[in-house]
């Protein structure tokens, strides 16, 4: 009974906020309180909330003090050169654009934190979507699917969780899957370049204006928009700041090419009336910019990030102590630090909010027994015949289980049972730790992840909407991370 409750909860709660009939919050709240009044265990509700807000409370803590560390890291100007040279290189080409976001994320990813991963990504690439209209959702789309992949790394969390539950070396695990990984980013980027050429496809190209590259422009339009990208962009304008941008391509009149159904996404709702807001995040005139700190802003980042990485103190430690000296040293006068602290509030209330709403949803879910009882049912479903294939079992349970379940309770309550019965049939540890990597690309689009809020608040994109577009690309990226590990034999 509570396994078929469990799977039901879990349908209801997806089914709701994709098909935008509750929010998110409401839904991580309510569909968990009304089933465990269902099982019977309504008494216990008050604790096994209060137990799942104790163990995400560090965690909100540190995205709360992320976001505002990053939040003034761009109001003072120190992704402004980021964006501008993402801008040369994609040439406001969106399938340029839609490739640099997959790039970026990925080589942010190398920090470890998925959090950290979709405020850099954002904040750099956003004012892009926005002013071109692109759709965001793509946005999102593709910087989870490579966080999902990059979340491998020894330091990013599911491999050290793997191989603490089945004590094995971090290294043994992670090395030997670098190829398979390797070809699941490449997916990415296929899948990245795809979207992409869709997106143009739907709005034509933009051109710069007085480009000094020599390369051919196309045919002038009389249609000109203008982004904010601060100077020395090489723009056509020069010493304003501001770029030119023709727009070619699309439909006869000018116009883009509407989008048809979830084949071609529309722009996130909003974007349009967001578009000066997130250009003006850009301004080279902003009161807030200061380009004198900038090397110490950029020396503190680094910083941050190394210690991230070698985790030397907590993350949300670090996230506090950071986003104080940054908030001390770049704005002195008090009104100043209450105005950043202000303008940074929303996201911050957004993200803090959805993870202790999500913290309902897990201490019901693990508190009433219903995780537990999901695993072991499935796991006792596998045919005995399927028992030397153990790995690619796992591999493919990985993908759904990572997504409705928490890494800890996978890695260290199915996996070791997984692992078991491999054993019994000649399959080492090792290959099935290796298979239980597999579904991070889906997990990082869970319900159950923190840092996917911070992406979808940030990008202001619904989370069903996100959940639509996103799970059928992220289950095909973790098919071809299994694939590959198959085919080099490593799992």
């Amino acid at each position: 009974m509570l396994t078929i409750l469990g799977f039901v909860m879990i349908a209801t709660f997806l089914v709701l906020i994709m098909t935008k009939k509750m929010s998110p919050i409401a839904a991580l709240v309510l569909i968990p309180a009304l089933f465990c009044v269902l099982v019977g265990q309504g008494a216990h509700l008050g604790k096994y909330v209060l137990d799942g807000v104790g163990d995400l409370a560090p965690t909100a803590a540190m995205l709360m003090f992320a976001i505002i560390y990053f939040g003034i890291m761009i109001d003072v100007g120190l992704f402004d050169p980021i964006v501008r040279g993402i801008l040369r290189f994609c040439r406001a080409d969106p399938l340029r654009i839609v490739v640099g976001t997959a790039v970026l994320a990925a080589i942010v990813s190398l920090d470890g934190d998925g959090s950290t991963t979709f405020m850099i990504t954002v904040s750099a690439m956003l004012p892009l979507y926005r002013r071109l209209g692109m759709s965001v959702v793509v946005l999102t789309g593709v910087a989870a699917t490579a966080n999902g992949v990059m979340n491998t790394l020894p330091w990013g969390g599911p491999t050290a969780r793997a191989a603490t539950a089945l004590h094995l070396d971090a290294g043994d695990i992670f090395v030997p899957m670098i190829p398979a990984l390797a070809v699941g980013l490449l997916c990415v980027l296929v899948l990245s370049y795809a979207l992409g050429l869709r997106e143009r496809r739907r709005l034509g190209t933009l051109t710069f204006e007085g480009a000094d590259d020599g390369e051919p422009q196309s045919e002038p339009t009389d249609e000109t928009e203008t982004v904010l990208v601060g100077a020395g962009a090489g723009t056509a304008e020069a010493g304003t700041g501001r770029l030119s941008l023709r727009k070619s391509g699309g439909r006869a009149d000018g116009r883009p090419t509407p989008a048809a159904g979830d084949g071609a996404p529309q722009p996130a709702s909003g974007s349009g009336s967001d578009s000066g807001a997130e250009s003006a995040v850009l301004d080279p005139d902003r009161a807030t910019l200061r380009p004198k700190l900038y090397w110490f802003n950029a020396a503190l980042t680094v910083a941050l990030l190394v210690l991230l990485i070698t985790q030397l103190l907590p993350i949300p430690v670090l996230f506090l102590l950071g986003a104080a000296i940054a908030l001390t040293v770049n704005f002195r006068d008090m009104a100043d630090q209450k105005a950043r602290i202000a303008a940074h509030s929303e996201n911050v209330l957004n993200v803090a909010g959805m993870v202790f709403a999500a913290a309902v949803f897990t201490g019901v879910l693990t508190g009433t027994g219903m995780v537990d009882e999901m695993a072991r049912t499935v796991v006792n479903a596998i045919p005995d015949a399927l028992g030397p294939h153990m790995a690619v079992v796992t591999g493919i349970l990985s993908i759904p289980f990572t997504y409705l379940m928490s890494n800890d309770g996978f890695y260290f309550g199915i996996v070791p049972i997984l692992s078991e019965a491999g054993a019994a049939h000649g399959v080492s540890s090792l290959e099935i730790a290796r298979a239980s990597l597999v579904g991070q690309p889906l997990h990082m689009s869970s319900p159950l992840v923190p840092a996917v809020y911070v992406l979808v608040g940030m990008a202001k994109v619904e989370f069903g909407e996100h959940t639509r577009f996103t799970i059928k690309w992220a289950v095909l990226t973790s098919l071809v991370v299994l694939g590959a590990g198959l085919l080099f034999g490593i799992v």
